[in-house]
C-alpha cells in the first residue's frame, strides 16, 4: 500500500504568502465567550447534503465533519479518518477511523456511520454526487476502516471527500431531508441551540468533542442580507464581526478605532455561463432567446468570442467593486496545481466585438420585434448572494446592449437563485444565460475542472458525478479526456501539465466567462481576532477573543 502523508502529497500550494495563516483557536480556559456575528444571509438547510453553498456549508460545518478535513494552507488533514492510504494500483483508498468519537446524542461514531453517509450521498438530490463519481463500491472492513474501490484512478479523492459530511445512521436512517434538516446531529465542534429563521443561528460548543475544544463557547450567527444594515450593526455593536463589508464602507470603517479590517484575496470566481452546446437551450418562458435565424447564438464561437470583448472587467472591478477584486482570465486560481499563467484576459473592444457578431451573422435587425439590436437573451443573477452582484448584472447587461445584445435581467433572491440553477433538479434547464460564482478549497484544478468543465447533458451527467456545475453544457472529449487523465496521474508536475491543458482550450472554446475572483472582506471588532480561511468559510473557532 502506498502511504500519504497528512498534509497532502496529492497538493502543490504555492503563492500563498500573502494570506494569514494561523492555527485553529484553542480554549484556553473554562471561561464562557460569547460572540455575534452578522453574515450575508440565511442558512438554506441543515441536511448538509442539500444546498452547495457557501453560507450553508460553513454552517453545517460547525455540526457535521468529513473524514478528512482542511487545513488552513487547504491542505488534507485527518478528521473522523486518523489516516489513509492508497493501493498501489491507485485503485483502493483504506480509510483508518477514530475510535471514541461520539455524536451530539451521544450515539458511537462507527464504519456503519461512514456507509450509511455514501449511501445517501449517491441520491439524486445529493450535492456529493461528484465526491463518488468514480467509485466502484465501498466496504466496512471492521468497525473503524472503510474500503473505497473506484473504477478508475482518481488521486485527488482525499481533496474531494474533504467536503462529505457523516451522519449518524441511527438517527437518519430511513428518514427524508426534511426530517434530517429538523434534527441536526453530527460529530462537529457545537451543538445547535436554536434557529429561528432569518434571525439567528445559535451554536453552542461540544463539550464532547473529540479533538481541541475551540474558545468560542456560543456563536449567535444573524443573517443580515442589506449591506447598510450589516455596516450598521457593526458600528452600533449590535455584532462582533461582519461578513462581506460592502466594498463602500471599507475607507470608513477602517478610520474607526474601534474595529479592525480584515481582508485577503478570495477564491470565489465571479463568471457568466450560457447554454452554448445545445439546440435547445432554454424554454424561459418569460423572456426566450429570439434570433433572427431561430437558432442558439450562444452556440457561434464568435459570438462568445464577442461576448467577451464586449465586457470591461477592469471598469466593473473599479467602479463597482471599488477595486476588490481581481480581473480574471480562468476559473483556476493561481496556486492550484494546473493552473495557467498563458491564458490572459481578452481585451475590452467593442468594435471588435460587433464585427465579430457580423461574422456570425447576427446583424443589427432595421424592423420587428428585435429592431435595433442582433437578438434577445435573458441574463439570469442573484441580487443578494455576491458582492454587488445586481450592478454587476446590470452593468454586463449594458455592455452587451452597448454591442446590439438585447438583454433581460431576471435577478431573484439566492434562496431562489440556487434552486432555479441547479443541474440536478428539474427547473435547472429554465436558464440559458446566467451569472454566478464558485469557489473551490481543494488546491486541486482538476477537481474544479471535473465540476465545471466536464461534458454534462440536459438530461444528465455524461459520467456520473461529474459536471455537475457545467450549467452550460459545455463538451469537449479532448477535455474529457484530459480530465480523466489527469485524475490517474500522481505525479504533481505532470498533473498539473494536463490540466493546464484543459484550461487552455476552454478559454479558446470561451466555455465560460471569468469575470473577477472576489477580495474577502471582514470588520471585526477590537476585542476580536479573526483568523479567516482562504474559502471564506465563516467558523467559530477560528475566531480569537482578547481580554
Amino acid at each position: 500500500m502506498r502511504k500519504l502523508s497528512f498534509i497532502g502529497l496529492l497538493l502543490l500550494m504555492i503563492g500563498m504568502a500573502s494570506m494569514c495563516f494561523t492555527p485553529q483557536v484553542a480554549a484556553k480556559s473554562d471561561e464562557s465567550f460569547e460572540v455575534t456575528v452578522g453574515i450575508e444571509g440565511d442558512v438554506l438547510s441543515f441536511d448538509p447534503y442539500v444546498y452547495d453553498e457557501t453560507i450553508s456549508n460553513a454552517i453545517c460545518d460547525h455540526v457535521y465533519e468529513a473524514l478528512v478535513l482542511t487545513d488552513r494552507n487547504l491542505q488534507s488533514v485527518p478528521g473522523l479518518a486518523e489516516s489513509w492510504e492508497i493501493s498501489d494500483d491507485l485503485l483502493t483508498w483504506t480509510f483508518h477511523l477514530r475510535k471514541d468519537v461520539k455524536f451530539h446524542n451521544g450515539n458511537q461514531f462507527t464504519a456503519d456511520d461512514v456507509i450509511f453517509s455514501f449511501d445517501r450521498a449517491k441520491e439524486p438530490y445529493s450535492k456529493y454526487s461528484q465526491v463518488l463519481g468514480l467509485v466502484k463500491d465501498y466496504k466496512k472492513l471492521d468497525d473503524y476502516t472503510v474500503a473505497v474501490n473506484f473504477t478508475s484512478p482518481d488521486v485527488t479523492f482525499l481533496s474531494r471527500i474533504r467536503i462529505l459530511s457523516i451522519l449518524d445512521k441511527e438517527s437518519f436512517e430511513g428518514k427524508d431531508e426534511g426530517y434530517v434538516a429538523l434534527h441536526p446531529n453530527g460529530t462537529g465542534k457545537y451543538k445547535l441551540a436554536e434557529y429561528v429563521r432569518e434571525d439567528r443561528i445559535v451554536f453552542t460548543r461540544n463539550e464532547d468533542y473529540w479533538g481541541e475544544k475551540p474558545q468560542v463557547t456560543k456563536v449567535i450567527y444573524k443573517p443580515i442580507t442589506n449591506d447598510a444594515t450589516r455596516t450598521a450593526n457593526i458600528l452600533s455593536g449590535n455584532v462582533d464581526l461582519i461578513v462581506n463589508v460592502p466594498v463602500r464602507d471599507v475607507d470608513r470603517l477602517r478610520k474607526n478605532p474601534d474595529l479592525n479590517i480584515i481582508q485577503q484575496p478570495g477564491l470565489r470566481v465571479i463568471y457568466l455561463n450560457y447554454a452554448g452546446w445545445t439546440d435547445n437551450p432554454s424554454p424561459d418562458t418569460k423572456y426566450p432567446i429570439i434570433s433572427p435565424k431561430g437558432d442558439n447564438p450562444f452556440k457561434s464561437l464568435k459570438v462568445r468570442q464577442a461576448m467577451r470583448h464586449a465586457i470591461n472587467i477592469d471598469e466593473i472591478v473599479e467602479r463597482i467593486m471599488n477595486g476588490f477584486a481581481t480581473p480574471t482570465a480562468t476559473y483556476c486560481p493561481e496556486f492550484f496545481v494546473g493552473y495557467n499563467p498563458d491564458i490572459k484576459i481578452p481585451e475590452y473592444n467593442p468594435e471588435l466585438a460587433k464585427k465579430l457578431l457580423d461574422e456570425a451573422g447576427y446583424p443589427v435587425q432595421d424592423s420587428g420585434q428585435l429592431k435595433g439590436y442582433r437578438f434577445q437573451v435573458t441574463l439570469d443573477a442573484p441580487n443578494d448572494r455576491y458582492v454587488n452582484d445586481a450592478q454587476v448584472a446590470q452593468a454586463i447587461a449594458g455592455y452587451l446592449e452597448k454591442v446590439g445584445i438585447k438583454v433581460y435581467l431576471n435577478l431573484m433572491s439566492r434562496n431562489v437563485f440556487f434552486t432555479y440553477i441547479r443541474t440536478s433538479n428539474p427547473m435547472g434547464d429554465v436558464t440559458h444565460f446566467l451569472m454566478t460564482g464558485w469557489a473551490d478549497s481543494s488546491g486541486e484544478g482538476v477537481t474544479k475542472a471535473l465540476d465545471l468543465l466536464y461534458s454534462y447533458d440536459q438530461t444528465g451527467p455524461v459520467k456520473e458525478g461529474f459536471g455537475d456545475v457545467n450549467r452550460g453544457y459545455y463538451k469537449n472529449p479532448e477535455v474529457d479526456r484530459l480530465i480523466d487523465e489527469a485524475l490517474a496521474t500522481m505525479d504533481v508536475d505532470k498533473r498539473a501539465e494536463l490540466v493546464r491543458k484543459v484550461w487552455e482550450i476552454a478559454h479558446n472554446d470561451v466555455a465560460y466567462i471569468p469575470l473577477y475572483f472576489e477580495h474577502d472582506i471582514f470588520a471585526a471588532r477590537k476585542n476580536i481576532m479573526y483568523h479567516p480561511m482562504p474559502n471564506k468559510y465563516v467558523y467559530a473557532w477560528d475566531i480569537e477573543i482578547v481580554k
